[in-house]
C-alpha cells in the first residue's frame, strides 16, 4: 500500500487523500460485506454463489464462482511474491543467501504442498490467531522504528546496511498530487485489500445467534480495526521511506535489524497458514 502511496506523491502531505481513501473503501467494503448476509437472511442463501441464483432468478452462480476463484488465485500469487521476499530476507538474516525462486520453491515444498495434503484443515484454525498476532507485531515494530529514527536520514543506524534504491526519499508533491491519475494504482490495491466478500454467507451462518444487528456489529468492529491498522502501518511506512517505500515495506528495512527480522518471521507465519 506504501507503493500506492508513493506512485502519486513523494511528500508527508500525501497522506492526508490516501488515508481519505484507506478509511472510505474500507467503509465502502464494510457495508457491502454486511449487504451480502442481508441478501442471504432474506432469501435463505447459504453461499454466495446461491445468493446471486436466488436474487437474479437465473442459474449463472458459475460466473460468481469463476469471479472468487479468480480472486483467491490472484490472492496466493500475491502471497507466493511476498513469501519469497519474506523467506529470502530471512535467510539472509542467518547468513544464508539465495534467490526468491529458491526461497519460494523451499517454503511450496517444505511447507505449503505438506498442509494441503492435510485433510483436515480445521486443525489449523488456531494459526489464525497466531496471524493475526503476527501482524499486530509488525505494526507495532514497523512503529518503534518509525518512532525512533532508525531509519531517518541522513543519521539512521541502519541506513548504511540498505540499498540506495531503498533509503528515504522525499520531495515536493504532496497532497494535490492525488489528483493525478497514478493515485488510482492506490485505489486499486485498497479494492482488493479488504476483499473477503465471498465468506460473508458462511460468516453469517456459523455466527451465532445470527442476527443482521450481531453480523453488523462484528463486521463494524472487523473492518474498522482493519482500516485502522491499514491507515496506521501505511502512514509510518510512507513516513519512514517516502518515494522508496517498496511494494512490501518489510523488504526496505535492514536484514540486520532483528526487530524487523521478527516481524518478517511474523509475516511468514501468518500467510504460510493463510
Amino acid at each position: 500500500m506504501n507503493t500506492g502511496i508513493a506512485a502519486f506523491g513523494n511528500a508527508p502531505s500525501a497522506l492526508i487523500p490516501a488515508t481519505a481513501l484507506v478509511v472510505a473503501i474500507g467503509a465502502i467494503s464494510a457495508y457491502t460485506f454486511m449487504l451480502i448476509a442481508r441478501v442471504c437472511s432474506i432469501t435463505g442463501a447459504t453461499s454466495y454463489a446461491d445468493a446471486w441464483d436466488k436474487t437474479r432468478g437465473t442459474e449463472t452462480s458459475w460466473i460468481i464462482a469463476a469471479s472468487s476463484a479468480l480472486d483467491c488465485f490472484a490472492g496466493n500469487l500475491s502471497y507466493s511474491m511476498i513469501l519469497a521476499d519474506t523467506f529470502k530476507n530471512l535467510l539472509a538474516t542467518i547468513g544464508i543467501m539465495t534467490t526468491r525462486s529458491n526461497a519460494l520453491l523451499g517454503v511450496t515444498g517444505l511447507v505449503l504442498l505438506p498442509l494441503c495434503l492435510v485433510k483436515n484443515l480445521s486443525t489449523l484454525a488456531p494459526f489464525s490467531l497466531v496471524g493475526i498476532m503476527g501482524m499486530v507485531y509488525t505494526s507495532v515494530a514497523i512503529g518503534i522504528r518509525f518512532f525512533g529514527g532508525a531509519y531517518k536520514s541522513p543519521a539512521g543506524r541502519f541506513l548504511p546496511d540498505i540499498a540506495p534504491t531503498f533509503q528515504p526519499a522525499f520531495g515536493s508533491e504532496g497532497a494535490m498530487a492525488a489528483i493525478s491519475p497514478n493515485s488510482l494504482i492506490l485505489v486499486c490495491m485498497l479494492s482488493t485489500a479488504y476483499i473477503a466478500h465471498f465468506n460473508a454467507p458462511r460468516f453469517f451462518k456459523e455466527l451465532k445467534n445470527n442476527t443482521m444487528k450481531r453480523f453488523s456489529s462484528v463486521t463494524s468492529w472487523s473492518f474498522g480495526i482493519s482500516t485502522a491498522m491499514y491507515a496506521a502501518v501505511s502512514a509510518m511506512g510512507f513516513l519512514t521511506f517516502g518515494a522508496n517505500a517498496d511494494g512490501l515495506i518489510l523488504n526496505n528495512y535492514s536484514t540486520k535489524d532483528i526487530l524487523i527480522s521478527l516481524s518478517r518471521f511474523a509475516v511468514a507465519v501468518s500467510l504460510v497458514f493463510s
